[in-house]
Order: structure tokens, then sequence, then C-alpha cells
């Protein structure tokens, strides 16, 4: 994620704190927990602080929470929330939807590429999924050593427990849906 002013900071601060509380856990506590520093914790509670997608997962998993009910109003109002803003223009991702159950999470993302844009992702933990379906232009999506060209109106599912990106090799701007289906093995 980059820059403080994308919504997904907005309500993440109170949320965090919210959910860290009602475990009864310090920030010293969470800090260790979940493998973030507490400086870090306490900067994004303060609402100050650019963090990544990985540090938000692992920090949800350890509150058991999804990455989704950080980044919600309190209020768990369901309107699209962006998420990620690349470095090109044009370029975004926004949290259309989620859905909790005892036995994982669903989420439900558009993501826009603009020409040339490049998102690398970090490895999730086993159990985690991806479900892309490109509703215009073209996305190449790596994964490991593997490399697919999806073209408007083709799908894809695959594991994300390995490195993966998404890129934009065309000239023209590429829109694309994915659900992430996350049960933890």
């Amino acid at each position: 994620m980059t820059g403080s002013s994308l919504e997904v900071l907005q309500h993440l601060s109170g949320n965090l704190r919210a959910a860290r509380v009602a475990l009864g856990l310090s920030q010293q506590a969470l800090a260790d927990a979940s493998g973030v520093s507490r400086r870090m914790l306490v900067n994004l509670e303060g609402g100050d602080a650019n963090v990544s997608f990985a540090t938000l997962d692992r920090l949800a998993r350890v509150l058991g929470v999804t990455f989704a009910e950080l980044i919600r109003p309190a209020t768990g109002e369901a309107a699209p929330v962006l998420a990620w803003r690349g470095t090109k223009d044009g370029s975004h991702a926004s949290l259309l939807q989620s859905h909790r159950m005892a036995a994982g999470a669903f989420e439900l993302w558009e993501w826009r590429l603009a020409a040339g844009e490049r998102y690398d992702a970090t490895v999730d933990p086993k159990g985690f999924h991806e479900m892309l379906y490109i509703a215009d232009g073209t996305l190449t999506l790596k994964v490991g050593r593997k490399r697919l060209d999806l073209t408007a109106g083709r799908s894809h599912l695959f594991a994300t427990d390995t490195g993966y990106s998404y890129w934009n090799e065309s000239d023209v701007p590429c829109v694309f849906l994915k659900n992430v289906i996350a049960f933890e093995v």
C-alpha cells in the first residue's frame, strides 16, 4: 500500500486497537505474536503508517479477524474500500465485499492496472487461493516461475502460497476481478 491517504487507513487504527484490546493484548504482546514491530503498531494505531497487505494479514490472523474487518468502518459498511494505489495513474485495487465463516473467509476485489503497472504480492499461508476474472485488457500473471497471459473473458484459479505478481505489459489498461479464498491449513 502506498500513501497514508488511502481509505484503508481511515478505519484501521480504531479497528486494530479495538481488536487488540478485546483480546486483552498489549501492543508488545501483539508485536511478539505477529512479528510486527511495536513501533509499527504504535504508528498504525496512531493512524500514521505505510503498511503492506502482508503485515495487515499477519495482524489479522493473530487477532482472529479478517483483513476486511481491519479496514472497514466499524459499522461493517460494505462500501468499496480503496486499498492499494499503484505508481501509475489509474492503477488501484478496491475491496468490494468480504464474508467470514468459521472455516475461512472470502473477499471480492476489483483491480485496475494502467499500462506498464506491476504489483508484486507477498506469499500467503497454505490454503489461500485467488480466482481471477479478466474483464478488460490482458493481465500477465506470474506465479513462481510460471507465466500466464490472461485476456478479457478468461479466468484462472491458483494457490497464493508462493510468490506471484500481476503485470500489465500492454499499452491499454487491464481490469480484473479477484476472489480471495482463505482457508488456512
